[in-house]
Order: structure tokens, then C-alpha cells, then sequence
């Protein structure tokens, strides 16, 4: 029998795999950082120093930091999904928010430069062009999230797990067919909407950085009060109600803000699968579910991911770029597959 005042096997373990495994992140986050400026689809020794600096500072740095914060708002995201809900393979995706942000963003890009070019070059909407697109792809997931939680809203019982998905799949599968009705309806217009449907950081730059970057972290500050609650929700709505938690407001700020997040990485890199999914599941298996440690770790794998990804998507075909969102799926699908395939508990 264990003495009192002697740590356990288990927590002696906890410790020592979150000791690997936080600065083991951090590492290959500051590692793929700089390769991610180092290497890219033109080789920067065979070019003039002043135009390498320039592609390193003004390209492929605001480049590599959009793809740090677009992973961790997706992986938080996924961490606070899968607490409300109670569900291994709960992710942003099926509330409803990247399908709005979609929507949102093809609008823009396909109907918005038919309005914009009758306008006076002092227009608000020409001035500020660059950030029409991912302001717009912000409004649309935050709004789609918060209908899918009306929806599935009902007083005295709040919003339950099973319905938020129901609603979150409705959702989704509407603003896709109104996507892919703007896609087919405006077929000369439709080509810079595919790229970003696929998920892509190709073009993302300061400006991308500068919107993006307070949403997120404003969000990440918001989500630290919840991380008690989050706990007591693992042991289900009765137990944390016994332990003094309101369970309906948690649940509520968890997913709005799980919403504030995704919309902040959509609007920015849009669709980009699995990191949401995949990342706190991995994680969850090697550190536990004490969300105090899985949260900061979330937030390093997802930035990892996203940026080796990423990576990936501009140096394996070169000079030819792929969509990150296209690396993300291929690598997210087989473990998808083996997560249902082993997860009992679905039914």
C-alpha cells in the first residue's frame, strides 16, 4: 500500500510523460518554424540577399506564424468540443462553423468583386480588401455555431451533446449545398473559392497575422476560468452540478468559444480538417484528460501539425504548391478510421 505522503505510480508516470512530451513540442515547433522560412518553393542561396530577406520576412515568417495560430485555435477548439460533448470524435467541422465560414468566404470571393468594381476607389469595401475575405469567413462560422446551438437549445433542459450534433449536421449539410450552388452558378469566378474550400496558407501575410491574433488570443485567456469545470464535465452533468458547476453557462462559453476559435482559424486558413480531431485525441492518450496540461499541449501539437503540414504542402511538389487541407486529410483519415475502430464507447 502506497504511504500518504508518496506520490503514486500513476502520477509519477503523468509527470514524466508531460516532462517529454511539452518541451518535446516546443522544440519541434521552433524547429518547423524555421525551416518552414528556411525552405519553400524557391531556393533563397541562388537569389540576391535583399530579396531572400525580403521572401523570409515578409512571406514565409507571417506565413509559418499563421499556420502556429491557425493549429492552436483548431486543436483548443477540438479540446473544448470534446469536453461539452462528452465525445472522442467531436470537432469543429460538425457544429456547423467551417461550413459557414465557407459559405461566407465564397460569397465573397465570387459575388463581392462584380460589386466592388462599380464602386469609387475611396470605398470603404476597396480600401480595405484585405481583410473583407477573412472578417466575412469570421462572421459566417461564428453565426452558423451559434444557430446550431439555438437549434439545439430547449429551456430547462439546455443544449444536449446529441443535439448539437444532429443540428450541427443540418447545418452543415445546408450551407454546403449553397456553396456548391454559388461554385456551379459562377463557374469564372469559382477558382480562387476552391482554393480556399481546400484549405490553403498560400498568400497569408502580416495582415492575416495582425486580424487573427487577438481573436485567438483573447479566446485562449477566456478559456482558462473553464478548466476546473471542463474537468467536473467528464464525470457527467449530474456529478458536476454536484460539484457546483453550472453546467449549462460551461457548456455554453465552452462552445462559444470552441466557435470564436475555429472561426478565427477558418477565416484565415480555411478548410483545414482533423487538427481539431486528431490532436487532442493523441494527446489525450499520452497525457491524460486533466485539461490544466492537455489544453497548453493541444495548442503545441496543433501548432506543430499545421506548420510541418504546411511544410509539407509547399515543398513535396515543388514549384507546384499543394493545399495544406488536402496534407492535413491525408494524414487525419487513416487515424480517423483507427479511432472508430477501437473507440467502444460509439455507438
Amino acid at each position: 500500500m502506497d504511504s500518504p505522503d508518496r506520490p503514486t505510480p500513476g502520477f509519477v508516470r503523468w509527470c514524466t510523460h508531460a516532462a517529454v512530451v511539452i518541451p518535446a513540442l516546443a522544440v519541434l515547433l521552433g524547429l518547423g518554424v524555421w525551416l518552414s522560412v528556411k525552405f519553400g518553393t524557391e531556393n533563397l542561396s541562388t537569389l540576391p540577399d535583399q530579396v531572400a530577406r525580403t521572401i523570409s520576412n515578409e512571406i514565409r515568417l507571417p506565413r509559418a506564424l499563421c499556420a502556429v495560430i491557425v493549429g492552436i485555435d483548431l486543436a483548443i477548439a477540438g479540446v473544448l468540443l470534446q469536453a461539452v460533448m462528452r465525445n472522442p470524435l467531436a470537432a469543429p467541422n460538425i457544429i456547423g462553423v467551417t461550413a459557414g465560414a465557407g459559405l461566407a468566404a465564397t460569397i465573397v470571393l465570387v459575388l463581392l468583386p462584380s460589386v466592388t468594381a462599380t464602386l469609387p476607389d475611396n470605398h470603404i469595401l476597396r480600401t480595405n480588401s484585405g481583410v473583407i475575405l477573412p472578417a466575412g469567413a469570421f462572421i459566417g462560422a461564428l453565426a452558423s455555431g451559434l444557430v446550431v446551438y439555438a437549434i439545439s437549445y430547449r429551456p430547462g433542459a439546455g443544449a444536449s451533446p446529441i443535439r448539437m450534433v444532429l443540428a450541427g449536421i443540418a447545418i452543415t449539410a445546408m450551407l454546403t449545398a449553397f456553396t456548391t450552388y454559388l461554385l456551379i452558378a459562377y463557374p469564372d469566378r469559382n477558382q480562387a473559392a476552391i482554393q480556399w474550400l481546400s484549405g490553403s496558407l498560400n498568400g497569408r501575410g502580416w495582415g492575416e497575422v495582425h486580424f487573427v491574433k487577438w481573436y485567438s488570443l483573447g479566446a485562449l485567456l477566456l478559456v482558462v476560468p473553464l478548466i476546473p469545470a471542463l474537468d467536473a464535465l467528464r464525470l457527467g452533468d449530474d456529478a458536476a452540478k454536484g460539484l457546483g458547476v453550472r453546467v449549462e453557462f460551461v457548456r455554453f462559453a465552452a462552445l462559444a468559444l470552441a466557435c470564436l476559435l475555429a472561426a478565427s482559424a477558418v477565416s484565415v486558413g480555411g478548410n483545414i480538417t482533423f487538427i481539431g480531431l486528431i490532436v487532442p485525441h493523441m494527446l489525450r492518450l499520452m497525457l491524460g484528460s486533466k485539461h490544466a496540461l492537455l489544453i497548453p499541449a493541444a495548442a503545441l501539437g496543433g501548432a506543430v501539425l499545421l506548420v510541418y503540414a504546411d511544410l509539407g504542402a509547399r515543398t513535396v511538389q515543388k514549384p507546384q504548391e499543394l493545399p495544406v487541407g488536402m496534407i492535413t486529410a491525408l494524414l487525419g483519415g487513416p487515424y480517423f478510421i483507427f479511432l472508430i475502430s477501437t473507440t467502444r464507447s460509439i455507438r
